[in-house]
Parts: structure tokens; sequence; C-alpha cells
């Protein structure tokens, strides 16, 4: 794509003169370039070299570089040509490296005088800029030095016949942004200052026979002599031997037109790339020191931004303050940083201050909120749960964001959290690995009630039980379980319905629960049902459930009399009978036993006989379970001895006997005759 260039031609016709001009210039800025193509000052010609002016016409919207050569042919002694480049400001801005308009300068003469008048067409062909030579570096520091540690000084330098003075005054003019660009006025050769008023100029040379260059105010300006060792004339140097440096010139663009000023922002733009391009401890520290009032660069959101992207990628390295500056700039970074780099911030903040993360998932800025909560979705789950602490109030926020960490045991264990500060946070509770998590990681008392008033205690003995199978503490449990066990009404459906029931749990929840807690207001009792299916599974009942099911059996509650007492009373009369019932498990079994005489107190096994016959009468206990409450025959005479004994046991051993004949169970009728015989023979008055 190219661009429109005007030109002019001045020269020695009876005067210095214009001979020729395709701009139109405003009478000043004619004026201006008049006095500026003339010869630069006394001697300049005898150099015999040509020289490049640079300098802005602001009335008339243009940039105006010239090349001047000596014009010997001409009858006046100190004649010269100037042939004059004309470019807007708008087009100074897009070119790359305007120091290629140099190709368009030709050497004028009498003959062709006449042949600039028309513009010139400019295709930026380079447009990745040139490098400088070895020999020209040092020349490019020391006017680099100058120019921009002293930038509102006027810099002067000795130009060598022989140096290429030009081309790197043309490098130092492609370094810089459009606004500095356009207003940069230079002089490669003068003998005295070229200043107007008003218009000072930033750089002039001097040839080697000049011994200083004059100037008429009372500056002095500032000789070019000496190298700047800090780091930001190191990257600027580096830039200007690249001709692939588009990135400096991308940050001079940027950061040019977002500072206010003009040559002191060069050493700032250039330090903070210096400093963003290290990896040292410091390097973070130092860069936001750069964009930090009263620094130059400290009002340039552009600069801003690159730090906060810059200290973002480092964020789980940072300290207090560098974090500080990285959260209250995070609007200023790119999408794309943001999700490449967010979990790095919130990681450390989590490890540091997960209050401020909390912040930034709530920030007033939207695309930092969406940005921090997006990263927090994606961070690992055990990173966001290690962090969590009891008491404190930050996690509900992030539990709204990441609703599975409830399916966590360890985030449970961490914050002791109630079921309505869960809730409040916007998850529900009703997945089987949200109670698991709970039930596995509280402890806190008031913590696990309202879990279990938010699941349920059926739930929750179901969960215990699935976690005992797999191989969970029963210690670590007692307290769900009497958290649990404060409902009897569900602890009955649990006993009754449960399609399995662990032994464990059913002896957690007796050592809960008085036998006569768990209600059976119709059918089958649980605690029948629990203990049947413990049985089953176990193959026996352990001698504690033998103990709580007989009292159960004993008790005012059940309306599974019989059944218990089948199930219990024989293996607990022979482990009595066999002397190892422990005197704890006596304790329990004494005070549902009927009194007996001081002398008969000691036969445990006859006691038991005895409570369990007054139940089956008074009760009065089904024929066909009375029948079953012994499997040996020796057992049951036993209870028949103990029944006759008792106070209408008589006419009940009657009725076992007259309703048991009609049984279809050749066991029930076997039982049937054993009751007609011992009746027959204990008692004449039958016959």
């Amino acid at each position: 794509m190219g661009i429109i260039v005007h030109q002019a031609l001045h020269g020695y016709s009876e005067g210095h003169r214009q001979f020729a001009c395709s701009a139109e210039l405003t009478p000043n800025d004619a004026r201006l370039v008049l006095v500026m193509s003339d010869a630069s000052g006394s001697g300049v010609t005898a150099e015999g070299i040509s020289y490049l002016t640079g300098y802005p016409l602001p009335e008339s919207g243009l940039y105006a570089l010239a090349r001047t050569w000596p014009a010997p042919e001409m009858p006046r002694p100190g004649c010269v040509w100037t042939h004059t480049l004309f470019i807007e400001f708008a087009d100074l801005a897009t070119l790359d490296s305007p120091s290629q308009l140099a190709s368009l300068f030709k050497a004028p003469s009498i003959d062709t005088a006449r042949v600039y008048g028309g513009a010139l067409h400019f295709t930026n062909a380079l447009a990745s800029g040139w490098a400088l030579t070895s020999s020209q570096v040092p020349v490019f520091a020391r006017l680099a030095t100058a120019l921009y540690e002293q930038p509102h000084d006027q810099v002067w330098a000795r130009r060598a016949t022989d140096a290429q003075v030009d081309d790197v005054v043309l490098r130092l003019w492609d370094l810089q942004w459009p606004r500095l660009r356009r207003s940069f006025r230079f002089c490669t050769l003068t003998t005295r200052d070229r200043s107007q008023e008003g218009a000072l100029f930033d750089l002039q040379f001097c040839g080697e026979s000049v011994s200083r260059l004059r100037f008429s105010r009372s500056t002095e300006g500032v000789e070019a002599t000496s190298i700047s060792a800090g780091p930001w004339l190191a990257q600027l140097v580096d830039y200007a031997r690249r001709p692939d440096a588009s990135e400096f010139r991308e940050v001079l663009r940027l950061l040019g037109t977002d500072v206010l000023g003009g040559r002191e922002a060069m050493r700032a733009i250039c330090e903070l790339q210096a400093t963003l391009a290290r990896r040292g401890p410091t390097a973070v520290a130092d860069a936001i020191a750069l964009v930090t009032v009263p620094a130059t660069l400290s009002g340039s959101k552009a600069a801003k931004e690159m730090v906060a992207t810059r200290a973002l990628s480092r964020a789980d390295v940072l300290n207090d303050s560098e974090l500080h500056y990285v959260v209250d700039n995070l609007d200023l970074v790119a999408e794309g940083e943001l999700v490449a780099h967010g979990w790095k911030l919130a990681g450390h903040l989590l490890e540091v201050a997960p209050g401020t993360l909390v912040e930034l998932v709530e920030d007033e800025r939207p695309a930092v909120q969406a940005a921090m909560r997006a990263t927090v979705k994606e961070l690992d789950a055990a990173l966001l749960v290690d962090n969590m602490m009891p008491g404190t109030s930050w996690w509900p926020p992030l539990l709204s964001i990441r609703p599975d960490l409830a399916e966590m045991s360890e985030f449970w264990r961490r914050t002791q959290a109630r079921a309505s500060d869960v809730q409040q946070a916007g998850v529900e509770l009703h997945a089987g690995s949200q109670l698991a998590a709970a039930v596995q990681g509280l402890h806190n008392e008031v913590s696990i009630e309202s879990i279990v008033r938010a699941f349920g205690p059926d739930a929750v003995l179901t969960c215990i039980q699935q976690l005992m199978s797999e191989g969970g503490d029963a210690k670590e449990l007692r307290k769900w379980i009497a958290e649990a066990c404060r409902q009897p009404d569900a602890v009955a459906a649990f006993l009754a319905q449960a399609p399995t029931l662990n032994p464990r749990l059913v002896a957690c929840i007796a050592a809960e629960l008085a036998p006569d807690v768990v209600p059976n207001d119709y059918g089958v009792d649980p605690w029948l049902v629990a203990l049947t299916a413990v049985k089953q599974q176990a193959g026996q009942l352990p001698i504690e459930l033998l103990v709580y099911g007989f009292q159960r059996a004993m008790s005012w509650r059940s309306r599974s009399v019989g059944p218990l007492l089948c199930l219990t009373f024989e293996s607990l009369h022979g482990a009595a009978t066999a002397g190892a019932l422990a005197s704890s498990n006596w304790q329990h079994l004494r005070d549902s036993l009927p009194w007996v005489r001081t002398a008969d107190a000691w036969d445990v096994a006859l006691r038991l006989r005895l409570g369990l016959v007054k139940r089956c009468v008074d009760t009065p206990v089904a024929p066909e379970d009375y029948v079953a409450l012994a499997s040996t025959d020796g057992l049951f005479s036993m209870i028949l001895d103990a029944t006759w004994e008792h106070w209408g046991g008589k006419r009940y051993l009657k009725w076992v006997e007259e309703v048991m004949v009609e049984s279809a169970d050749p066991r029930q009728r076997s039982r049937s005759r054993a009751v007609r015989a011992y009746v027959e023979k204990h008692s004449k008055w039958w016959k």
C-alpha cells in the first residue's frame, strides 16, 4: 500500500529561492521551508558533503524531511540545493521505517530543477526496517543516551567527514512513536543552532573543523559524548540492530500514544521493556514501580496492562504488594491472558488471601468477575478444599461456583459447614455422594444435626451402613448414629425396610436406644426384622443383641413378642447355663425379669425361664411361637415346668395344646402331643 509524498526544490537563482513545490503550504510554513532549505551555517558547504534536516510544519500538517547538497557550480560561494519531502502526519504514523523515505532524494542540477513539481508515490517496501552496522552502534548509543537521559535539553554532536551519521539519525527517527516522530527536529550538519522561535532542535551535528556548536540562546546544549550503562539503552540498541524488531514498534505505537510528553518517555518505555524481559525475583516489583506515580508511565493504561499481564503470569510467586497490584489492575488484562494464567493467581490467593479471591469472583468489574469465576471452575478441587478452614466466611461464594466440592469429605472436614450454609450458597443437598462426604468429614455436632435434618435419618443410616460395609470405623460414626436415633420413627422405618442390615450398625443403634424406644404401633416389630436379618447374615446373633432382643420382647412396645422370644431365648439361655453371660449383659437383663426367691436369685437360667413364661402367659404368646421356643426336648420340658408353676399357666398350656393339635406342621403337632402328655401327667382333674 502506497502513500503520496509531496516535494519541493530550493536553490540559488539571484538569491536562495524555491524552484518547484507540489505541496500546498501555509505562508508561515513556506517561509520556514525557505529558511531551512538554505545553508545551515557558514562554512557548511566547505565540508563537501550532503546533510539531512527534519522538522514539522504544524500549520500544514506535514513533516519535512530534506537533504541539502553543496552547489559549487553556482557563481556565488556557499550555495546549496535542497530537496524537501513532505509527508502528512497521518501517513508518517503508518510507516514502520520512515527512514526509507530517504530513497526518494535525488541530487538536483540546473537542468533537472523543474522536475520536482509533481507528487511522488512511495511504497513502504522495507517494512521491517534495517539494522545498524557495528561501527554505527556506538554513535547511536551516544546520541540515544544524550537525547533520552536529558530529554529537555538540546543535543549536539561532532560529525566526522566519513561518518554515516545520516543513517544513524534516521534509525533513531525510525525507533520513535508517531507523535514523537513528527515533532522530532534534527540536522546532521550545521555550525549554529538552527532553532526558530518556539521550535527548538532536538539534535544537531557540527563538522570536525568547528570547535563546538554555537547556540544563540542562554543554553549551551548537551554534547553527546557518553554512553549510558542502563539496561534501557541496551534494550533500545538491541532493537536498533534487529531489522525484525516489530514487537518494539508495536510497543512504541501503543505506549507512545498513551503517554504525555516527548523524549522523556523513551527511556521509561525501554526500561519497562527491559524489566519485563527479566526473570529475576525483583523484575515484577521493578516493573510495577515504573508505572506507579510519580513515574513517567504512571498515566499510561497500556503500560499498566503490560505490567499487570506480566505479573499475572508469575502470580504464583508474587509477594503481597505485587498481588495487590495485579488484583487492582486485572480489568486491564486481556481475556486470553486471564484464561491462561488466572489459575496461578487464584491458587496463590487461596494460600495467602482467600478473601481476596472471593472478592474477585464477586467483583463489580464484569470482565474480572467472569474471568475469575471461569478460573475457579477449572481449578483442581483438592486445591480449593485444602485451603478452606473452619470458621471462615469466604468459602460459600466458591462453593456456589463449585458445587462439586460438597461431594468431597475434605470440604466438610475443613469447613464443618452447616446444611443451611451450603444451601444458602445455592447448592441443593440431595445426592448420596454429598451425604457420604458430609458423614465422613463432619464432627461438629451442630453441623451433624443440620445434615441429618436436611437428608433425613433414614438416608443417613443407609449411608452409614454403606460406609461400614466399606470398612468405615463405627467409632467415628457414632455421633451420626446418635443424631439419627433422635427420631425413633425414622429408625423404625430404616430397620423394617432396609434390604440388608450391617450387624455393626444394628449393634450401634441398639447401644443408642433403649429396647422400648423404637415404635411398633402396627405390623411386624422393626427390631424383629432387623435382628432376623443380622442372624441370617452372621449365622447367629452376638450376645449383646440377644440380650437387647429379649429385653425388647419383655417390653410393652413390641407387637412381635413371640417371634422375638423364639429368636433370642434359647441362645441366651444356653449362654446363661454355660456361665458365658457377662455381668454387663446381666445388668441389662435383670430389670426385665420377674422377682424370684433369694435362694433362686443366683440361677440366671432359671430367672430367664421364669421371665419367659410370665411373658408368654400374660401376653399371651401365640401357641405356634410357644412350641418353637426351644429346639431341644430338654429345654422345652423345663419351659413346661415353669409354665405349669406360673399362675394361669395350666390354662395357657391347655389352650396351646388345643390350637396346635390342628396344625399342619408335624413338629408343631409333636409338641402339641408333648404338651398334652405333660398336662395329663401333672393334672388328674383334666381327665
